[in-house]
């Protein structure tokens, strides 16, 4: 039986091709909801919030650490004197070690300790150690941290944002600063009184070096090896300036540090080279240059050796360095007859 062509072709459906829908009006209906919407976020900032991340991973530490902060100190009581103070920065102990009561520090910086050589130590006080983190921080949980300019920056910063009280102790190369600095402790820590009898002891002592100046010229040179000297703005050049000597390195225009080689040290030939005991004491090349035959030969007791803690920070005893830089410098003089 044959089948009727037109009339099959008239029951088969036609075939529409599918077209890709145009612009059309918005509709109300298609108005988002801010209820039920997320927040949006940028192509740029996908990577704070997507889980797992490093990103979100280092945030929730953050919110973390600000919520313990919050935590462990809700609120400062603002205690007429802190009972739990600690200090981050090796120049900052100093200070806190010669106001405050070893029962009132709750810890000081690990470059405290005798194997450091600073002039007061963490071991003869009896106090802790840290090594500046902010984990220490909030396990010591101190009513005031005292810290440098620029050691432990990270802890710092957090300590700004928080409920813990700090005070950022400048560099003092001048004994000015010594005298700012001391009074800046002395305020934080409530012992005012004891900061100003330091502040009487080192203006005595400054005093009598003015007194009694040195009949001659000497001339000094802060050689520590490596050809690195000390010149203006420092605090080498602050206390031998205060002991009555002259920098070789007063010569370098507006430079607190310069060099000086082996040739030129022999040829500008000063009275007297100084250097820090830290450099005769660890081989390297600062103390093969110090015991070099020839310096040893021309400056064999033209030699003066200085303690590094009294020079590293700035300190109401840096008087006292003055001093002793004064006699060791009569001394060589009179005893090389130069």
């Amino acid at each position: 039986m044959r089948k009727d062509k037109s009339n099959y072709c008239k029951r088969v459906p036609p075939i529409v091709m599918a077209r890709p829908p145009g612009p059309r009006e918005a509709r109300p209906e298609d108005k988002p909801d801010p209820t039920t919407q997320p927040p949006h976020v940028s192509a740029a900032n996908e990577s704070y919030v997507r889980l797992g991340g490093p990103r979100a991973r280092a945030m929730t530490i953050l919110i973390w650490l600000h919520l313990a902060l919050a935590i462990a100190y809700p609120a400062y009581a603002g205690e007429a004197k802190p009972q739990r103070v600690m200090s981050l920065n090796l120049c900052a102990d100093q200070l806190v070690l010669m106001l405050v009561a070893p029962s009132r520090i709750a810890s000081v910086s690990f470059l405290s300790r005798a194997s450091e050589k600073p002039l007061l130590t963490a071991e003869a006080a009896g106090v802790r150690v840290n090594y500046g983190t902010l984990e220490e921080v909030l396990a010591q949980k101190p009513d005031l941290v005292i810290a440098g300019i620029a050691s432990t920056p990270t802890t710092r910063e957090f300590l700004k944002r928080g409920a813990i009280p700090l005070v950022e102790v400048p560099v003092a190369t001048n004994f000015d600063e010594i005298r700012k600095t001391t009074r800046l402790v002395g305020r934080a820590v409530g012992e005012e009184a004891k900061a100003d009898a330091l502040i009487r002891e080192l203006d005595a002592t400054l005093a009598e070096l003015q007194s009694a100046r040195l009949s001659r010229r000497i001339i000094v040179a802060d050689w520590g090896g490596g050809g690195e000297v000390s010149g203006k703005g420092t605090l080498f050049d602050a206390i031998l300036t205060a002991a009555g000597g002259v920098n070789l390195a007063d010569s370098m225009r507006d430079q607190k540090f310069g060099s000086f080689d082996f040739e030129q040290l022999l040829a500008l030939n000063p009275d007297i080279i100084a250097f820090g005991d830290g450099s005769t004491e660890k081989p390297g090349l600062r103390h093969e240059q110090i015991q070099h035959r020839i310096v040893q030969s021309v400056y064999r007791n033209r030699q003066i050796t200085y303690p590094e803690s009294l020079y590293a920070c700035g300190l109401p005893q840096s008087a006292e360095a003055a001093k002793a830089l004064r006699r060791a410098m009569l001394e060589i003089v009179q005893g090389s007859g130069r």
